[in-house]
Protein backbone atom coordinates (compact mmCIF):
# COMPACT_ATOMS: atom_id res chain seq x y z
CA UNK A 1 0.00 0.00 0.00
CA UNK A 2 1.12 3.46 -0.52
CA UNK A 3 0.26 6.29 0.95
CA UNK A 4 1.15 10.01 -1.35
CA UNK A 5 1.28 13.43 0.70
CA UNK A 6 -0.49 15.86 -2.36
CA UNK A 7 0.74 19.49 -2.55
CA UNK A 8 -1.27 22.33 -4.19
CA UNK A 9 -5.04 22.92 -4.15
CA UNK A 10 -7.19 20.95 -1.69
CA UNK A 11 -8.08 17.75 -3.43
CA UNK A 12 -10.37 15.68 -1.04
CA UNK A 13 -8.87 11.92 -0.13
CA UNK A 14 -8.58 9.21 -2.72
CA UNK A 15 -8.06 5.36 -2.74
CA UNK A 16 -6.67 5.00 -6.42
CA UNK A 17 -6.24 0.81 -7.19
CA UNK A 18 -2.65 0.27 -8.86
CA UNK A 19 -3.50 -1.35 -12.18
CA UNK A 20 -0.88 -4.34 -11.57
CA UNK A 21 -3.13 -5.32 -8.89
CA UNK A 22 -0.37 -5.06 -6.70
CA UNK A 23 -2.21 -2.72 -3.74
CA UNK A 24 -3.39 0.81 -3.27
CA UNK A 25 -2.70 4.42 -3.51
CA UNK A 26 -3.83 6.56 -0.75
CA UNK A 27 -3.76 10.23 -2.36
CA UNK A 28 -4.27 12.79 0.62
CA UNK A 29 -3.26 16.87 0.82
CA UNK A 30 -0.59 17.86 2.88
CA UNK A 31 -2.88 20.13 5.09
CA UNK A 32 -4.63 16.40 6.23
CA UNK A 33 -1.96 14.38 6.46
CA UNK A 34 1.77 15.12 8.64
CA UNK A 35 5.52 14.75 6.71
CA UNK A 36 5.76 11.73 8.21
CA UNK A 37 2.49 10.36 8.22
CA UNK A 38 2.89 8.40 4.32
CA UNK A 39 5.38 6.41 5.56
CA UNK A 40 3.59 6.13 9.01
CA UNK A 41 -0.09 5.04 7.27
CA UNK A 42 1.37 3.03 4.41
CA UNK A 43 3.46 0.33 6.74
CA UNK A 44 -0.18 0.28 8.56
CA UNK A 45 -1.95 -0.70 5.48
CA UNK A 46 0.84 -2.33 4.09
CA UNK A 47 0.79 -4.88 7.00
CA UNK A 48 -3.10 -4.88 7.19
CA UNK A 49 -4.07 -5.87 3.62
CA UNK A 50 -2.13 -9.15 4.53
CA UNK A 51 -5.63 -9.78 6.24
CA UNK A 52 -7.44 -8.61 3.07
CA UNK A 53 -7.72 -9.85 -0.82
CA UNK A 54 -9.92 -8.93 -3.37
CA UNK A 55 -13.16 -10.78 -4.22
CA UNK A 56 -12.58 -12.78 -7.20
CA UNK A 57 -14.69 -11.25 -10.21
CA UNK A 58 -17.12 -13.91 -10.44
CA UNK A 59 -18.11 -13.88 -6.76
CA UNK A 60 -21.04 -12.30 -5.07
CA UNK A 61 -20.25 -9.45 -2.87
CA UNK A 62 -20.02 -9.67 0.22
CA UNK A 63 -21.12 -7.71 3.26
CA UNK A 64 -20.57 -4.02 3.97
CA UNK A 65 -17.61 -3.74 6.78
CA UNK A 66 -17.86 -0.09 8.64
CA UNK A 67 -14.55 1.12 8.43
CA UNK A 68 -13.92 3.97 11.02
CA UNK A 69 -10.93 6.35 11.67
CA UNK A 70 -10.26 7.85 14.74
CA UNK A 71 -7.84 10.56 14.87
CA UNK A 72 -6.98 11.40 18.05
CA UNK A 73 -5.00 14.20 20.10
CA UNK A 74 -2.31 12.52 22.53
CA UNK A 75 -1.83 9.33 21.45
CA UNK A 76 1.61 7.95 23.48
CA UNK A 77 3.93 6.89 21.34
CA UNK A 78 4.36 4.07 20.59
CA UNK A 79 0.30 4.18 19.67
CA UNK A 80 0.46 6.75 17.69
CA UNK A 81 -1.72 4.42 15.02
CA UNK A 82 -3.02 1.25 15.30
CA UNK A 83 -5.76 -1.02 13.74
CA UNK A 84 -8.84 -3.11 15.26
CA UNK A 85 -9.89 -5.44 12.56
CA UNK A 86 -12.47 -6.90 14.12
CA UNK A 87 -15.41 -9.56 12.72
CA UNK A 88 -17.92 -6.79 11.97
CA UNK A 89 -16.24 -3.24 11.91
CA UNK A 90 -12.81 -2.61 11.36
CA UNK A 91 -11.04 0.78 13.12
CA UNK A 92 -8.32 2.43 12.75
CA UNK A 93 -7.04 4.94 15.45
CA UNK A 94 -4.41 7.39 14.94
CA UNK A 95 -2.76 10.18 16.41
CA UNK A 96 -4.29 13.40 15.18
CA UNK A 97 -0.92 15.36 14.41
CA UNK A 98 -0.45 12.46 11.79
CA UNK A 99 -3.76 12.80 9.85
CA UNK A 100 -7.24 14.93 10.32
CA UNK A 101 -10.52 13.95 11.41
CA UNK A 102 -11.81 15.49 8.41
CA UNK A 103 -9.64 13.21 6.12
CA UNK A 104 -9.94 9.85 8.41
CA UNK A 105 -14.02 10.52 8.03
CA UNK A 106 -13.57 10.68 4.28
CA UNK A 107 -11.15 7.57 3.89
CA UNK A 108 -13.58 5.51 6.76
CA UNK A 109 -16.76 6.21 3.57
CA UNK A 110 -14.31 5.05 1.25
CA UNK A 111 -12.95 2.04 2.53
CA UNK A 112 -16.53 0.99 3.55
CA UNK A 113 -17.88 1.45 0.28
CA UNK A 114 -15.09 -0.36 -1.01
CA UNK A 115 -15.57 -3.19 1.76
CA UNK A 116 -18.16 -5.39 -0.55
CA UNK A 117 -15.47 -6.24 -2.99
CA UNK A 118 -13.08 -7.74 -0.78
CA UNK A 119 -12.92 -10.78 1.57
CA UNK A 120 -10.91 -11.69 4.62
CA UNK A 121 -8.25 -14.44 3.97
CA UNK A 122 -5.97 -16.77 6.00
CA UNK A 123 -2.30 -16.00 7.17
CA UNK A 124 0.03 -16.66 4.84
CA UNK A 125 -2.51 -16.42 1.65
CA UNK A 126 -0.30 -13.76 0.00
CA UNK A 127 3.09 -15.75 0.79
CA UNK A 128 3.20 -17.95 -2.35
CA UNK A 129 0.56 -19.65 -3.90
CA UNK A 130 -2.73 -18.20 -4.10
CA UNK A 131 -4.64 -20.05 -6.80
CA UNK A 132 -7.03 -21.38 -3.89
CA UNK A 133 -9.94 -19.59 -2.95
CA UNK A 134 -9.45 -17.58 0.02
CA UNK A 135 -11.97 -18.85 2.87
Amino acid sequence: MHVERVQGDYIEPEIIDLEDGTGCLFRIHADDISKDGPKMLSDLLTEQAQCWAPRPVDSPVGPVIPVTWLCVPGLPDPFVIGVDDGPDAITYTIDSSILSQRAGDFLGRLDTERSPYWQRVPKGYHDGDTEGDAK
